[in-house]
């Protein structure tokens, strides 16, 4: 491959963002990418245990040649390959999120020609500034589902901070995704649901439970007509832990919320600051939560399509600026609509 024809991207902003997504389009596209500065803007800079496990993963599914592919690395070079494999293991030996490690995957998996079983062993299933696993399922897996592109997910083991030690199966079936991927309107709400998780040495002070009511009263205060349904579970895991995952569904689009419980925060403050996440989405207007807004943005660049968000946060902006910085696609943006074309 000629050096001239790698495109550069700068990594600086973005945490790990700007490689998931340059990763994941290099494999979609074909093309080969370098990104450079990567994580360079934090205290920490480089590349963690879950980018790593990322890259790595989606190396191995195109058989790509990588170089800077190790911890602390601040340059990569991603050379893709076809992808030619239908299963796949990653593993992470931290607490790092699994979300995270799906995410180039999801996008690469646009170029296969075949479904692909992905299994993550390690990391964890909820964590700060990362998608938890039931809001992929419920939110970004079933959005795209409705375009053409579903994906399923099991979890066999939880993972929670700080050991992780999750276990999870995901499949991307093969992708007929056709766009564009327009949400210009939400249509009825047709009702709230939601998961509150907790590990099981936290049943005897009902975390789950207190999270449940917490969120429920909330959303009950602020929509007295919607159907709210919000499960609780116990589940084992290495380390103690729980969170709240709720999503609102209408008839044109899903709209997602959550919280991760932290040691000193009380199990009713963490449900109804989810509630609050998620009133705050819904009293917006937006056709599409932040987090997907800026999940989505990749699938928007190659197929076009448009949304409406709460707000155009630096993450929306950054991931703006990669994908077109690989696909050549700029955005209209009129305050935060967001339209490709």
């Amino acid at each position: 491959m000629n050096r001239d024809e790698v495109l550069t991207v700068d990594g600086a902003e973005g945490g790990g963002s700007v490689l998931r997504v340059a990763v994941g389009l290099s494999v979609a596209l074909q093309k080969p990418v370098r990104i450079v500065n990567i994580r360079g803007a934090r205290k920490d800079p480089g590349l963690k245990a879950q980018h790593l496990a990322g890259l790595l993963a989606t190396a191995e599914l195109c058989d790509a040649r990588v170089e800077g592919a190790h911890l602390g690395s601040r340059d990569v070079t991603f050379l893709p390959g076809r992808i030619r494999r239908r299963k796949l293991k990653a593993e992470v030996p931290t607490a790092g999120a699994v979300g995270l490690v799906l995410q180039p995957l999801q996008i690469a998996c646009l170029a296969s020609e075949h479904d692909v079983d992905v299994f993550v062993e390690g990391g964890g299933t909820f964590g700060k500034w990362a998608p938890p696993l039931p809001y992929l399922q419920n939110v970004n897996f079933a959005l795209l589902a409705r375009f053409g592109y579903p994906a399923q997910l099991f979890v066999e083991r939880e993972g929670f901070y700080p050991k992780g030690g999750a276990r999870v199966r995901t499949r991307f079936f093969r992708p007929q995704l056709q766009g564009p991927l327009v949400f210009e309107a939400r249509g009825r709400l047709e009702g709230v649901q939601g998961l509150s998780v907790a590990a099981v040495g936290l049943r005897e002070a009902r975390v789950a439970e207190r999270q449940a009511e917490a969120a429920y009263d909330a959303l009950r205060e602020g929509l007295p007509e919607a159907g709210i349904h919000i499960e609780t579970r116990y589940v084992e895991a290495a380390s103690l832990g729980s969170a709240v995952v709720l999503w609102a569904r209408f008839e044109r689009t899903i709209l997602g919320a959550d919280e991760l419980g932290e040691r000193g925060v009380r199990a009713e403050i963490v449900g109804r600051r989810a509630a609050e996440q998620l009133l705050a989405e819904i009293d917006s207007g937006a056709t599409l939560d932040v987090h997907m807004a800026d999940q989505i943005l990749p699938f928007l660049a190659l197929y076009g399509g448009s949304f409406r968000c709460r707000e155009i946060t630096d993450h929306v902006r950054i991931n703006l600026e990669v994908v077109e910085r690989l696909t050549d696609q700029g955005p209209r943006l009129r305050g935060s609509w967001v339209e490709f074309s």
